[in-house]
């Protein structure tokens, strides 16, 4: 507000400020993390449902034509979850993205190092394909605004 000068008084906090219009922190994180929990719940949940209703262990050995369709239906989810994740928070899409693709990872590692004696075909799929695929995906939702 100005004074009786025509200068700005800087003790005005009327909050007509540039900083009225930034969204705050508290709600930036959770959008972060709904939008990380959203990409991986999808690319997760798609992926239980596909071994489950396909009747395929992802924990022994596989024919060649199921593990080529494992890892494209993987690589598709996992782009999927990434743009429907990263489209909460499109400023922060390529970080959305890579905390997607390092959750596949983890688990994928998690599950390995967890069952040394089994096949780990899906598992490399996971950390191959998959995984880089995620944050392919949030690409598509980036946005510089």
């Amino acid at each position: 507000m100005a004074n009786a000068a025509g200068v700005d008084d800087p003790r005005d906090h009327s909050g007509a400020d540039d900083q009225s219009s930034a969204p705050s922190t508290a709600k930036t994180i959770g959008r972060f993390i709904a939008g990380w929990l959203l990409g991986y719940l999808i690319s997760c949940v798609s992926s239980i449902l596909f071994f489950i209703l396909g009747h395929i262990s992802p924990h022994k050995p596989a024919t060649t034509g199921v593990m080529w369709f494992t890892a494209l239906y993987g690589i598709f989810f996992a782009v999927i979850g990434a743009v429907a994740g990263a489209s909460l928070l499109r400023r922060h899409a390529l970080n959305i993205g890579a905390a997607i693709a390092l959750t596949i990872a983890a688990m994928a590692m998690w599950s390995w190092w967890a069952s040394p004696n089994d096949a780990h075909w899906s598992n490399a799929i996971a950390i191959l394909l998959m995984a880089p695929a995620a944050q392919f995906g949030a690409l598509f939702r980036r946005s510089d605004d």
